[in-house]
């Protein structure tokens, strides 16, 4: 691996973990305590489903930005650089809102802005770089269910 790809691929790895530090901070023991306790739909995650997700949410945004920073120089790198710092940061004002504020309401009205941001990187890099797209295209589909789960969150837990 040349140095500049393992500079890279420590940026990537180092951004997403200053991201998830930060959002760890930010949303407490929410997790374990508050989010056990308030009413599921029927087709929610076991606690131990979301770490997985969240792993592998973590795994994919490593993956991009390494894909992106290692891109050639062009005009619609440093956007997709930036937007996808964007979704991460979005992602972690989310759980904020989620698990910080407790609000299952902030929540489901915050994926609304989220998701077009995600749907905006998506298109973006299918004209960039069509396997990083479809890198992010099963978190598109994610955000689909998380949408109907977090809306049926709301509902149940007025």
């Amino acid at each position: 691996m040349k140095k500049d790809r393992v500079k890279n691929l420590l940026s990537a790895i180092g951004i997403s973990l200053m991201f998830a530090v930060i959002g760890g901070l930010l949303t407490g023991d929410a997790l374990e305590n508050w989010f056990a306790e308030i009413n599921q739909p029927w087709f929610s995650l076991p606690l131990w489903g979301w770490y997985i997700v969240g792993g592998l949410y973590y795994f994919m945004v490593i993956i991009i930005l390494f894909r992106l920073f290692n891109a050639s120089k062009n005009s619609d790198k440093s956007t997709l650089i930036w937007l996808t710092i964007g979704m991460i940061a979005g992602n972690e004002f989310w759980n904020f809102l989620f698990f910080g504020l407790e609000s299952t309401l902030l929540a489901f009205f915050g994926l609304i802005p989220f998701t077009i941001l995600v749907l905006v990187l998506y298109i973006r890099l299918l004209k960039f770089q069509k396997i990083t797209a479809w890198i992010l295209f099963p978190y598109l589909i994610w955000l689909v269910y998380d949408i109907l789960w977090t809306y049926n969150l709301w509902i149940m837990n007025k």
